[in-house]
C-alpha cells in the first residue's frame, strides 16, 4: 500500500469516526452531549482567564469533562479496540517472521547491521544514541511519546537516504546537519508543523511536501516521511 493511500485511508477513518461520534452524541446519548458541551464551555471560559489559578482550574476541568464524554462513547472504545488488535496482529506477524528466519547466515553473502539506532516502542521518549552510529535507513513506529532523531551522530552516504516515522500522539524532532539537503512528506490529523522556516499552528487534516533548494544536486540528502495523529513535527538544523 502506498504512503498516499495509507494517508487517505487514515483521513477517511478519522472523518468517519468524527461523524459516528457526532451521531452518538446527538441521537444515542444526550447525557454525553451535555457533558461535552459543559466541558467546551469550561474550556472557553478558562482560556479567557488562563493566567489566573481559577482560569486554569476551569480550563482543565472542562478538558476533563470532554475526556470523560469522549472516552465513554462506543465509537472511541471501538477504535481503541481496533488499534489494540492492529498492534497485536503486527506483533504476531513479526514473531512469525522471526521464527521463519534462518538461524545461521553466511556472512559472505549477507551484510549484517547492528540495529542500535532506535528500538520501536509503544510508549516513552526515543532518542538516537549519543554515540556515533553507522547509518541505515530508518523505519520507526511508536504510539505515545516523543521521537528525537539527531543526524549529526551519523555519516549519511553520498546518495539519497530514507527515513520513515509513524507516530500516534506526541512530538517528532529531527535535527539535520547544515550540509545535508532534505525533502519532507508529512501527514497530520491535528497539531503543529515547524520545518525550518515553514510554520503552521493547529494544522488539521494536513498533508505537506517540502524540499530544500539544493536537494536535487546535493551529494548527501535524505527523504523523510512522517505520519502523526496529534502532536508536533519539528525539523531544524543543528
Amino acid at each position: 500500500m502506498s504512503k498516499k493511500t495509507s494517508s487517505d485511508l487514515l483521513q477517511l477513518l478519522v472523518i468517519i469516526g468524527c461523524a459516528l461520534l457526532l451521531i452518538e452524541f446527538i441521537f444515542l446519548d444526550t447525557g454525553l452531549l451535555f457533558l461535552a458541551v459543559l466541558g467546551a464551555f469550561g474550556l472557553y471560559i478558562g482560556k479567557k482567564s488562563f493566567d489566573t489559578t481559577t482560569g486554569k482550574t476551569i480550563f482543565w476541568g472542562g478538558a476533563f469533562f470532554i475526556f470523560l464524554a469522549v472516552i465513554n462513547t462506543f465509537v472511541i472504545r471501538f477504535f481503541i479496540f481496533v488499534i489494540i488488535i492492529y498492534f497485536v496482529w503486527n506483533w504476531y506477524q513479526n514473531k512469525e517472521k522471526e521464527k521463519n528466519r534462518p538461524k545461521f547466515i553466511d556472512v559472505t553473502e549477507e551484510t549484517l547491521y547492528e540495529d542500535r539506532v532506535i528500538k520501536n516502542k509503544w510508549f516513552g521518549k526515543y532518542h538516537t544514541t549519543e554515540e556515533a552510529f553507522a547509518w541505515q535507513d530508518l523505519n520507526i513506529q511508536s504510539a505515545v511519546g516523543d521521537v528525537v532523531v539527531d543526524l549529526n551522530n551519523t555519516m549519511l552516504p553520498r546518495e539519497e537516504s530514507v527515513m520513515v516515522i509513524r507516530h500516534l500522539i506526541g512530538n517528532i524532532t529531527i535535527i539535520v546537519p547544515y550540509d545535508v539537503e532534505v525533502t519532507i512528506d508529512h501527514s497530520i490529523v491535528f497539531g503543529d508543523i515547524e520545518v525550518f522556516d515553514h510554520q503552521e499552528k493547529n494544522a488539521f487534516n494536513r498533508t505537506i511536501q517540502l524540499q530544500t533548494k539544493g536537494y536535487q544536486e546535493a551529494p548527501q540528502k535524505i527523504k523523510i516521511y512522517t505520519q502523526l495523529i496529534a502532536g508536533k513535527l519539528e525539523v531544524r538544523r543543528g
